[in-house]
């Protein structure tokens, strides 16, 4: 039997007191020190390490405290080999040549960011079904090997975005995101490509979702969207959503120049603004067969020939739906203008501003954010003034 010698009971007290202490690492030695931790409560830094090849801490199971890993200008692998849940926050930001992070057997996971890693082509983390906050902003992923969110469930947040590489997202076994799910300028290839393509193959709800850059979208089983739903700057043909029921905010579709169809068929009911904007392709609006309620502002301008809302009886705020089109025909909407109880109502033809243009550049960027900022207040005027914004006609706002 082995003696524990007072000495011995010394080294394992302050062991373990590593494991929960705050860390700043300013070489390997001090990372060492944690080595021989199963459950880290602490806080651990490592920043600003030129000489540092790679970070492992083997014997971690559980992770409470946080991990920030940043700007390691010759980190290649982080390797949490027997990670098995982590209530805690892992970040990684602008370790330039990191190529590998390998987390095998984590099952749960509250919050990951990984921003500026475009070497970054393994992200192992093929066991994890319910994430709290996942980030990948700037990588290396493509599409080579395992993509590493395919056994998500449920998640809070996810932000895919930025890489360039990433040509297709998939995430089968995703049913419910409870927050923002965003997914933006991946596939583009500095460039030369035109985006990426995106499966939800059984999500069934969403809370708040911008999607982006997207070349083809599949979203079969999503019924029900409680905040805002947008689809800006995408090249999609078609937006399909068939069985979607409601959307709790605003609905945004703009500036998507391949657009040439919209298809809602089991939408009722949308609890903000609809707003249809610079979709240069755009010529038919029919997509709402079941629409009956706006509880925001219709805001439409393209080149429509066709506009209809059959079943729409209400819209809380305003109307303003211009066409460049010559055989655009406003009477079709009687019925949507006698529903429209803000102050101003607006349908016209041959608009000449109202012309799409093929232009995504910062313009959209900045109509977008202020669109979507200010679609969150509950104020008339300040929603008249987002689709003044948007619309560029400032002598429509309240």
């Amino acid at each position: 039997m082995t003696r524990i010698t007072p000495s011995l009971l010394l080294l394992i007290s302050a062991a373990l007191a590593m494991c929960g202490n705050q860390v700043v690492a300013s070489s390997e030695a001090d990372i060492a020190t944690l080595a021989a931790c199963s459950t880290f409560s602490g806080s651990l830094t490592v920043q600003g390490l030129t000489s540092l090849n790679a970070v492992s801490l083997p014997a971690l199971q559980s992770l409470t405290g946080t991990i920030k890993i940043a700007s390691n200008p010759h980190l290649t692998t982080l390797s949490l080999d027997n990670l098995q849940s982590s209530t805690g926050t892992i970040t990684l930001y602008n370790n330039t040549l990191l190529s590998s992070i390998n987390a095998p057997q984590l099952k749960t996971l509250s919050s990951l960011e990984i921003v500026t890693a475009p070497s970054l082509r393994q992200l192992s983390l093929a066991n994890v079904q319910s994430i709290n906050s996942f980030k990948v902003e700037d990588s290396g992923l493509d599409n080579s090997g395992f993509v590493p969110w395919s056994a998500f469930q449920k998640a809070v947040d996810i932000g895919i975005s930025n890489n360039k590489f990433l040509k297709a997202i998939e995430i089968p076994g995703l049913d419910t995101v409870s927050g923002r799910f965003i997914v933006a300028a991946n596939g583009l290839m500095e460039g030369k490509g035109e985006g990426a393509s995106l499966h939800l193959q059984n999500l069934t709800t969403i809370s708040n979702c911008t999607l982006r850059h997207l070349t083809d979208l599949q979203l079969p089983s999503l019924t029900a969207v409680s905040s805002s739903l947008s689809f800006d700057e995408t090249n999609l043909q078609l937006i399909h959503a068939p069985i979607l029921k409601s959307v709790g905010q605003t609905l945004s579709i703009v500036s998507n120049n391949k657009l040439n169809n919209i298809s809602f068929p089991a939408l009722t009911s949308i609890g903000g603004a609809l707003l249809i904007a610079n979709n240069t392709l755009l010529t038919s609006v029919a997509g709402f067969e079941k629409l009956k309620d706006i509880s925001g502002v219709l805001n439409m301008r393209g080149d429509f020939a066709n506009v209809s809302f059959p079943e729409v009886s209400s819209v809380q705020g305003g109307m303003s739906i211009l066409s460049s089109s010559k055989d655009f025909d406003c009477s079709t909407l009687s019925k949507v203008k006698a529903s429209a109880r803000g102050k101003t109502v607006v349908c016209q033809a041959q608009v000449k501003s109202a012309k799409p243009t093929n232009s995504n550049g910062d313009g959209d960027d900045a109509m977008l954010s202020g669109a979507s900022s200010l679609m969150s207040t509950t104020t008339q005027g300040a929603v008249w003034a987002t689709v003044a914004l948007l619309s560029g006609l400032a002598s429509y706002a309240l």
